[in-house]
């Protein structure tokens, strides 16, 4: 079996169909310019099809910003520091039905699931040996599955199309309850696992679905079941067999480089290398743009590392910093925990060419540093004010000649290995206590620098309750910033609470004052926040306009 690498040229064949919105796909009329009962014959044909639904997951309502940065935002791990908007309203609770992220995030997957549903009933099965056709049907069911379970996520109930775009009477759909929208997900995810290549399969190109990550997707999925809001709590089970599914594998491991593997690891997306034994399943923004696909990379531009040289001129790693880090993150790291000088840069580029330390957690460039577009060539230069006329030097880190002011080429990990083990730990604690969970709690510590955790929290193993709390924490040292976190808290029913503690925390800085405007606005996500209201979105106001089968949620 041969799989042929997209070329350049093929990939504009593709801008038209893309250029689809899809924010309206259920009541759009069928397209029929680009001949799709023709197109899918080939390999080729095959996967720049696949090529325009991949590309929905790297829009910029997506994993380009909206969906990994800006909805995400608004947690213990951080949150908007601009006082004089509220730009990010997911992120701080002052969304609307009509607010443009919600309508965008919602527009982005269904038209993934459009494209996906027209791909599964368009190829061609007689012009591929039967493996390979699988294979194919095999991705476009694990996009779907992966679309769906984002829209299930942040949505709750949702209409579950299987079956592309006709024409306009397709608007009328009713929701798929959460349970019966899981039940395809998982169909999706179990077929893709029997069929999509492993990672370490000499024909399967990195950046693609593979098997192990439709295993670990699913584990997701079993988890989210288990909580809030169906906690279905016999999921954990199930959840538990998909990640000993990928751990017995045996191929996927933690990247632990010159024992700073943290570090390496995330270098590898910073500089499009893909590491495909920890990045299970990623997505990637490099060149896309260059390509003529409408993919909006902003990872480790609007909350990266502050860098104010050069006027916001392109040819610079500029940052707009648009998000802190949270007081409540910085507390839970140990100071030995290799990972808090990586998630929590600590440093700034002045617009006067200095690089100084960044040490007040109120300060707006307290910012995260896990994407970092660049560091110091000489870390002394945190601590050595620059001389009048002189820049103190810096390292690019991205893997780009000139980069752009707007965008970046850093990719954005979906599955982690990490994410794995932390998966397995969870679950094994609910069934069975921590005693067999806290091995693989280990192994995520032990690569950060540290001893285990039962020699410097021997606690964790008296019970579930208190090995789970410290899970909490885990999960937060290792997935900050990868657009896990809110999902995690509100499965737990954690959000509320976690929101509270950190306005006790921004409110007891030695620093903090009452006065200062930039330092209570650090306050709204945990003022704003309503459980009654914001632990889904509310379905975009225009699709309740179209749809006369679907109703607004309460309260909205």
């Amino acid at each position: 079996m041969k799989i042929q690498t997209i070329k350049y040229i093929s990939l504009f064949a593709i801008i038209g169909f893309l250029s689809i919105s899809c924010s309206d796909f259920l009541n759009e009329e069928p397209q029929s310019t680009w001949g799709v009962d023709d197109f899918y014959s080939t390999q080729t044909e095959a996967d720049i099809a696949l090529a325009g639904i991949y590309s929905t997951f790297a829009s910029d309502a997506v994993y380009g910003q909206g969906l990994s940065i800006i909805m995400e935002s608004g947690t213990d791990e951080g949150y908007y520091n601009r006082r004089y908007n509220e730009n990010w309203t997911v992120g701080l609770y002052r969304h609307t039905s009509s607010d443009r992220y919600v309508a965008n995030l919602w527009a982005k997957l269904y038209s993934g699931i459009n494209l996906s549903n027209m791909f599964i009933e368009k190829l061609q099965k007689d012009a591929f040996e039967q493996e390979d056709y699988d294979r194919l049907i095999g991705e476009a069911r694990f996009l779907r599955a992966h679309a769906y379970s984002l829209l299930v996520a942040w949505y709750g109930d949702v209409p579950m199309p299987l079956t592309s775009t006709l024409d306009q009477t397709a608007n009328n759909l009713a929701v798929t309850l959460i349970a019966d929208v899981y039940v395809q997900i998982l169909s999706d995810f179990t077929f893709a696992s029997e069929h999509l290549l492993a990672a370490n399969d000499p024909a399967y190109i990195p950046g693609r679905a593979n098997k192990m990550a439709a295993h670990g997707l699913m584990a997701r999925a079993y988890l989210k079941m288990a909580g809030a809001p169906m906690k279905a709590t016999e999921n954990y089970a199930l959840a538990q067999a998909q990640c000993e599914i990928i751990i017995q594998d045996g191929y996927h491991k933690l990247n632990t480089s010159n024992d700073q593997g943290y570090r390496a690891h995330f270098l590898n997306y910073i500089q499009s290398t893909y590491d495909t034994q920890e990045s299970i399943f990623e997505i990637s923004f490099a060149y896309l743009r260059e390509m003529g696909i409408n993919a909006d990379g902003r990872i480790g531009g609007i909350n990266g590392v502050a860098f104010n040289y050069g006027g916001g001129a392109d040819g610079y790693p500029g940052a707009y910093a648009l998000e802190n880090v949270s007081p409540l993150l910085k507390n839970i790291y140990n100071v030995d925990d290799q990972r808090k000088d990586w998630n929590i840069a600590g440093y700034q580029y002045t617009n006067k060419g200095d690089i100084i330390a960044v040490t007040d957690p109120l300060s707006g460039q307290y910012c995260p540093g896990k994407f970092r577009r660049w560091e110091p060539s000489n870390w002394d230069d945190l601590n050595i004010k620059a001389a009048p006329g002189v820049t103190e030097a810096y390292t690019l880190l991205e893997a780009v000649s000139s980069p752009s002011k707007n965008f970046t080429s850093i990719n954005f990990p979906v599955l982690r290995y990490s994410d794995v083990l932390l998966m397995a730990a969870e679950a094994i604690n609910y069934n069975e206590g921590p005693a067999s969970a806290i091995p693989y709690l280990n192994m995520v510590r032990n690569r950060a620098g540290l001893e285990n955790i039962e020699v410097t929290n021997p606690d964790v193993k008296k019970g579930k309750d208190a090995f789970f709390s410290e899970l909490v924490d885990e999960r937060a040292r290792e997935f900050c910033f990868e657009g896990l976190r809110k999902q995690d808290l509100i499965r737990w029913g954690l959000l509320g609470k976690k929101l509270k503690l950190q306005n006790l925390m921004i409110e007891g800085e030695p620093t903090f004052k009452n006065t200062n405007e930039n330092h209570k606005a650090y306050l709204r996500a945990g003022n704003f926040y309503n459980a009654a209201k914001h632990n889904s979105l509310p379905y975009p106001l225009q699709e309740v306009s179209l749809n006369n089968s679907l109703e607004q949620k309460a309260g909205w």
